[in-house]
């Protein structure tokens, strides 16, 4: 069986040293990669690992498992659609904190209102943009969505998405979850709230087919559960 694991956060650049990214660590990913691999070894179901994980997500180390580092959601779209086409993947546990925007232009607001004096205009040229400029505006558009394309790229992976929301109802986390599931063709969905995250706690609800849930408490409760489930829909 092979795996692919998307970890931590994408990071969408503005110039050389700039980047706007997310607070996502991949930590829960590592704890899905560690589960897997308990799968592995001689006379396991796990072949290989592709784990593709944002910059500053760390990746499990074994021979099985290939790690891809990723910058922005173009770099995570290429890599994924080629990992999806240039191998037959089994199970694909799409985690990562994909950015919503990425950076479409980068201007200044005399710009943006026509009011810049053309003698004292503000140079964005060049690798790094300078730090002496006032009210610099950057001008985002919509990130493409990499999960929509998964199971076109690769119709019979099992595919377990993510979804999380902030302080709100329990049962509309369920019902926001739900709609991912049907609208990507997911298999599993995993709902959580950033409410019901914390230091040693982490509370989920994987979603099935039929709306059903398991609630697990923990990272590691998390990971095992996902990885029960993948099995059971792949045996």
């Amino acid at each position: 069986m092979k795996i692919v694991i998307t970890a931590g956060g994408t990071s969408e650049r503005i110039d050389d040293v700039r980047t706007i990214t997310n607070s996502s660590t991949g930590s829960l990913s590592y704890a899905i990669g560690q589960a897997f691999l308990k799968q592995a070894g001689p006379g396991g179901p796990i072949e290989k690992i592709y784990y593709l994980h944002g910059l500053r997500a760390k990746a499990p180390e074994d021979p099985i498992v290939e790690a891809i580092p990723i910058s922005g959601v173009l770099d995570l779209q290429e890599n994924l659609n080629r990992v999806l086409t240039e191998d037959k993947i089994d199970v694909c546990v799409h985690a990562m904190a994909v950015s919503d925007y990425m950076v479409h232009q980068v201007t200044t607001l005399d710009k943006l209102m026509g009011t810049e004096d053309p003698e004292h205009a503000q140079d964005l040229s060049g690798n790094k943009i300078s730090s002496d400029i006032d009210d610099l505006i950057i001008h985002m558009k919509r990130s493409p969505k990499v999960i929509s394309g998964i199971k076109k790229a690769s119709p019979d992976t099992t595919l377990v998405g993510f979804k999380l929301l902030s302080g709100v109802p329990h049962e509309q986390l369920i019902d926001v979850g739900y709609r991912l599931l049907q609208k990507n063709d997911c298999d599993f969905v995993m709902a959580n709230d950033l409410q019901e995250i914390g230091k040693d706690y982490h509370k989920g609800y994987l979603i099935h087919r039929d709306k059903t849930y398991d609630t697990m408490q923990t990272n590691e409760e998390i990971a095992e559960m996902i990885v029960r489930r993948v099995l059971e829909a792949r045996s």
